[in-house]
């Protein structure tokens, strides 16, 4: 997220909820594409939240449809 301009609070809360969908995507039990979706749909909350506030609309756009395009990716492979 280094090319996106947020504040640090909003970009600690959102790179928290990107590394635990990464945390549970390390690890190879099943169903945790499930949990790294889940993970990726509470970051696509928060930056829908932010979007026009403190993330730009064109910023919270291009983070919601990257993280749409790794969801896309995961419920392909389930």
């Amino acid at each position: 997220m280094s090319n996106v301009n947020i504040s640090q609070g909003i970009e600690n809360s959102l790179d928290a909820k990107l590394s635990v969908a990464v945390k549970v995507l390390d690890n190879l039990k099943d169903n945790n594409d499930v949990a790294a979706i889940n993970a990726l749909d509470a970051f696509i909350n928060e930056v829908e939240a932010q979007s026009g506030k403190k993330i730009t609309t064109e910023d919270a756009n291009s983070l919601i449809a990257q993280a749409q395009a790794i969801i896309e990716v995961l419920t392909n492979g389930l």
